[in-house]
């Protein structure tokens, strides 16, 4: 795995909104939308977080051909400023998500807020993570959680993520990962989840 070049940007955009196509996230920005309206939406929306992460200090990183791809933020870096969010493309949100869809994320939000600034002092944040399809269960999910986790080991921090998927609590968990928090919001379950330094 490598840092993201800004050429790579587009494919790995494209990779988070495959993996993310089914996710709650994804039925809370787009409620009403059918799977391709879902994926363009997603690919907005991971397109505005990776430009995020380059331009804010974070750490994305992909594979040769984008199939796979993370968003991580360092230690310092870990609160998303609302000002960075609009300047990185998210303030399209009511354009590309439709009002009803951005006032969905809006009322989320503040839900994964709490549960971040529940993690006490320094740590790493993984804001996204997501293989292609046809590559999941590969090892490349593993091998990004690593990147971060590795470095969190390293300095004996933390390291912390929000998830809405069963499958992805899973995931976590087989990775030094616990639920920290969760709650119901539009009928999905969002959690918390960190990971001590082992």
């Amino acid at each position: 795995m490598d840092r993201l070049k800004p050429s790579q940007a587009a494919a790995a955009a494209s990779t988070l909104a495959q993996a993310f196509a089914d996710d709650p996230l994804m039925h809370i920005l787009a409620p009403d939308a059918d799977e391709k309206r879902r994926l363009d939406v997603g690919k907005w929306f991971f397109g505005a977080a990776i430009n995020y992460g380059l331009r804010y200090n974070g750490e994305v990183s992909c594979n040769e051909d984008a199939s796979a791809a993370a968003i991580w933020f360092p230690p310092g870096h870990t609160h998303l400023s609302p000002l960075r969010m609009l300047r990185a493309g998210m303030g399209a949100m009511p354009f590309k998500a439709g009002i009803n869809g951005t006032m969905r994320f809006f009322k989320a939000m503040p839900v994964m807020e709490a549960f971040h600034k529940a993690v006490d002092g320094p740590h790493w944040y993984l804001l996204a993570i997501g293989t292609r399809p046809d590559v999941q269960g590969t090892g490349l999910g593993g091998a990004l959680v690593e990147l971060g986790t590795a470095q969190a080991d390293k300095a004996g921090i933390p390291c912390y993520l929000e998830t809405a998927t069963e499958s992805n609590v899973a995931f976590y968990r087989k990775r030094g990962f616990e639920v920290t928090g969760e709650t119901e919001v539009y009928g999905f379950t969002l959690r918390g989840m960190a990971r001590q330094p082992q």
